[in-house]
This record gives C-alpha cells, structure tokens and sequence, in this order.
C-alpha cells in the first residue's frame, strides 16, 4: 500500500528532479527493509516458541490419550486408540505367542488350525485364509490379526469395510517371531512380557547351537511331501532352524523358499537323515541310504515354541539328548 502511494506521488509531481526521486525513493526503500528487518527479529522468536508450545502440547496429548501406533508386516502404519482387549488372531504362530506373552485373556476367537486344548473353548472363523467374516463381526473384535501378503486380499479389503482394525504378520523365519511378539505385545500392553519372551528365546536357541557346534555336521532333506515331493530350500524357517543345530539342508543351493524335485534328485543327493512331517509324506525312495524321521508339523509353523522345535531336530539329527 506504501509503496503504491508512494510511486503514485512520484508520477504526479514532475517538479522533481529524476536523480533527487530516485535517491529519495533508494532512502525509504532502504527505511521501511529496516523496519521488516526488525520485526522479523522480533516475531521470529516468539513463533517458534509457540510452536513448540503446540508440539508439545500435541505430544503430550498423543501420549495421554493412550494411542498406540503400529507397523505391522505390510509396512502399514496402525493407530489404537488404546489397547487391544477383544483380539482375534487369524495366525496360528500369532495366537501361540500371544498364549506365550500371557496375554491369552485377550482373545475372543480362534481358527480351524488352533488345535490346542486351551483355545478350544473359543468359537471359531473357519480358515486362517478367507475366514467367515459374519463369525468376525459377532464376536465383536477391536483387533484382527491376519497373514500378510497376497493370499487373501479379500479380507483385508472386507475388514476395512466393516470398520474393524486389522494388523498383519509374516511368520516366515526366526527373525519374524521376535518382530511379532513385540507388535503383539504392543499392541495389546503386554510389551514388557513380550521383549522377555524374545530375550528368553534368543538366549535359549543361542544355548542349544553352542551345545551343537562342534558335533559332525548332518546332510538333512525336509521333505513337506506330494508328488512330486516339494522340500524346503533357502530362505525358510525350516532351513534357518536345521542349520542352527548342526545340519546342512542338502537342498540350500535350490531356489527360495520351497521346490519341487524328482525322486532322482533326491536319489542323488548324499543325505544322512529325512525329516518328514508325518507318515504320508514317507516314501520308499526316501529310505535308501537315509534315516527318515516323522517330525510333526510343528517345524513347518514359526512361533513361540521355536526352542523346543530346534532342541527335538538336534536330538533327532545328533541321537543325543540335550541337557
């Protein structure tokens, strides 16, 4: 507005010299950058004092209020109002840990694969994968558990609909039960109880691959069964868990995760000891030249109970019984 007058005045007078009104004009320009310059100084202070006076504020409210942020195995970020006291796992690996963390009294549902006697009692969703959504609803979660990845982009998609919370986990390998008992244990206020469940099972199979370690080393095939048979490969909780006790997972040079082999292959493999995870998945070209041993599933589900699970394939592999 200033300057505006200012030019209009300028115009209007052709009295003036130029040199003097460009002098003059030079002169208050010069004035009123001054002027900016000093409340710039004096403002500047007291709005970064008021804004962290409102960050803080925020913060303190954020924290107050109880919400809970999550990242779960999809990379997506969760926030709880508080946390969760009605949770249904959809994961079977994810509701033995949350047994595990003490935190079982959370859970209002289980799936057709929580076999245990504890978790018998629940009322049932059918599958891990696709579940029945109308059970999910009446049992009234604030909090799903569910697989990530690609398998099911259904019931994510149908939770959000419903408006019911839903976090992802990834039992894929040993890494992965450390990182979802502390989601689990995060979200449910159970964290304490959670970095001890980790600390204990870290401290534990560190424990039984030094009582191993200096035991001849076995050739082990996992064999998951059909026909052809699929064996696990690399990359695999399977393989992470027989080499930590001393094996060599004699298909480690295959592609990750799992493979299908012909019978020759394994034929021509040099293996010392088959594990199977029960009797339908044996076969007599397995036997030649090879111990086969019926494991259980149990090496196949990543969870809480990895340390007995490694104890037994070290037992079976060495013939020793661990202390």
């Amino acid at each position: 507005m200033v300057c505006s007058l200012s030019k209009a005045k300028w115009r209007m007078d052709p009295y003036i010299p130029r040199r003097v009104r460009t002098r003059t004009v030079f002169r208050k320009l010069m004035r009123q950058l001054r002027l900016a310059c000093t409340v710039l100084v004096l403002v500047t202070p007291v709005c970064l004092v008021t804004a962290c006076r409102l960050d803080q504020q925020e913060s303190s409210t954020s924290k107050s209020s109880g919400a809970i942020s999550l990242l779960d195995a999809s990379g997506v970020q969760h926030i709880l109002p508080r946390p969760a006291g009605r949770l249904l796992s959809l994961v079977p690996s994810a509701t033995e840990t949350l047994r595990a963390m003490g935190a079982a009294s959370t859970l209002v549902g289980r799936t057709d694969y929580d076999t245990g006697t504890w978790i018998a009692e629940l009322p049932s969703v059918g599958g891990g994968l696709g579940p029945n959504l109308e059970a999910i609803v009446s049992l009234q979660p604030d909090l799903v558990v569910r697989f990530a990845g690609g398998q099911d982009q259904a019931t994510p998609s149908r939770l959000d609909e419903l408006g019911i919370p839903h976090i992802s986990v990834r039992p894929d390998q040993i890494e992965d039960i450390y990182t979802t008992a502390k989601l689990l244990g995060r979200a449910t206020g159970y964290e304490a109880a959670a970095d001890s469940l980790v600390q204990a099972i870290r401290s534990n199979l560190e424990r039984v691959a030094s009582l191993t370690a200096k035991l001849p080393r076995q050739r082990v095939a996992y064999v998951l069964g059909g026909s052809p048979p699929w064996v696990s490969g690399p990359g695999t909780y399977i393989h992470e868990v027989i080499t930590l006790v001393g094996g060599e997972n004699v298909f480690g040079d295959l592609g990750p995760l799992y493979s299908a082999v012909s019978f020759e292959e394994i034929l021509n493999r040099e293996i010392d000891v088959v594990l199977i995870p029960n009797e339908a998945a044996a076969d007599p070209f397995l036997s030649q030249d090879a111990r086969i041993e019926v494991f259980g599933p149990e090496l196949e589900m990543p969870g809480p109970d990895v340390v007995e699970t490694a104890s037994r394939v070290a037992e079976l592999l060495h013939g020793i019984e661990l202390p």
